[in-house]
């Protein structure tokens, strides 16, 4: 009897103790979800090739994704378009406001952002690149090959060789005639020769001496030479200037001599100084372009894909993407903290990897780098 009323009042007070626990355990997350809402809140990042609006139509790869998994699932949702140039604020707003339940677009994932909210299964495999000019060699750098000592030097000899060649067919020709070369039959002095060469661009003689005809052949085979000495003279040195201009952006080594410039709170900024590369902030890609057309930066750090994108629409054949790849980064959708809309988005890009679906669905935005949305 007394067992079973000790037993009793040791249940009540285990029971009063966890009712205690539990009145003071603080969500760490006040404003994690733990319903679907009836109508979702969807912030869309608007960089393609992952989200744009048309016209009030939204498109690309992130929002066909999710429309899928919305309709597989009969959700409700309202759209709200977003710029990566405030990712961190967005993440922020997120994690600790009622005004956004899912965040979708080109999205990475770090250590830092998962401590505010959770993040999907990765719907692309990305990387971070950086954005540069191309290697294209001015008038000036054009001028500076002519002038160097070795062309130059192969320039006198063929102008001296050539001096030589009309002095010598002049002395072995002067007394002999040829119909049709001039009024008096006598054959062109040595002025007339340069004339003819070099200003009217023809040779409407030929010698007619033993002398003059042996002087023609090793003339021919001379200049022959020089000229191919002159052509591998230039292609070496252009070939010389391109690589050296080409190192500044074509290695990390050369990255990491430079500068280049990167958006204000995005993650390839901080992929990139952890790179060892000195970033300039900006606030958005157009400010970025301006400082390396300018000359002031040798790069812009971006994700590949967007980059590529960026480039093609706004018609900017004088840059092009760095054969350098930072980092590889994958791209996911962000919930809030345990929210349930994380597990069926999960489970709807899982089954259109599986399905091979997704790569199709891609390849109308990527073409054939639609294999880097099926990990």
């Amino acid at each position: 009897m007394k067992l079973s009323k000790f037993l009793s009042k040791l249940f009540i007070l285990l029971c009063l103790v966890a009712c205690t626990h539990n009145a003071f355990v603080v969500d760490k997350n006040p404003n994690s979800a733990t319903t679907i809402p009836k109508l979702i809140h969807v912030g869309v990042i608007m960089d393609m090739p992952f989200a744009q609006n048309i016209d009030g139509h939204y498109s690309g790869i992130a929002v066909d994704i999710w429309e899928r998994i919305a309709k597989i699932n009969h959700w409700q949702f309202v759209y709200t378009p977003l710029s990566s140039n405030h990712m961190e604020s967005i993440i922020d707003t997120l994690a600790s406001s009622n005004n956004l339940d899912v965040v979708i677009g080109p999205i990475s994932v770090s250590a830092a952002r998962l401590e505010k909210v959770d993040f999907s299964r990765p719907f692309y495999l990305s990387s971070i690149g950086v954005i540069t000019k191309r290697n294209e060699l001015g008038i000036i750098d054009i001028a500076s090959m002519l002038l160097s000592k070795n062309l130059l030097h192969i320039i006198m000899i063929l102008i001296l060789s050539f001096a030589i060649y009309l002095t010598l067919l002049w002395f072995f020709e002067r007394n002999k005639a040829r119909e049709g070369v001039t009024i008096n039959h006598q054959y062109p002095n040595l002025t007339q020769r340069i004339w003819l060469h070099l200003f009217q661009k023809k040779v409407d003689y030929m010698p007619i001496t033993t002398q003059g005809r042996i002087i023609g052949i090793f003339w021919i085979i001379i200049a022959a030479a020089i000229f191919t000495a002159i052509n591998a003279n230039f292609t070496s040195a252009l070939t010389i200037a391109r690589y050296k201009s080409s190192q500044t952006t074509s290695t990390l080594a050369g990255l990491q001599a430079s500068k280049v410039a990167g958006i204000n709170g995005q993650f390839n900024v901080e992929v990139a100084e952890k790179n060892g590369i000195m970033v300039t902030k900006v606030k958005d890609i157009e400010e970025a372009v301006e400082l390396l057309n300018s000359g002031k930066v040798n790069g812009i750090v971006r994700d590949t894909p967007v980059a590529v994108e960026y480039l093609r629409q706004h018609n900017l054949p004088q840059l092009m993407l760095s054969p350098v790849i930072l980092e590889n980064d994958e791209l996911a959708f962000a919930v809030k903290a345990n929210s349930p809309l994380r597990h069926a988005i999960d489970l709807g890009i899982t089954s259109f990897q599986d399905d091979d679906s997704v790569e199709p669905l891609c390849k109308r935005y990527i073409g054939e780098e639609a294999s880097h949305c099926d990990i």
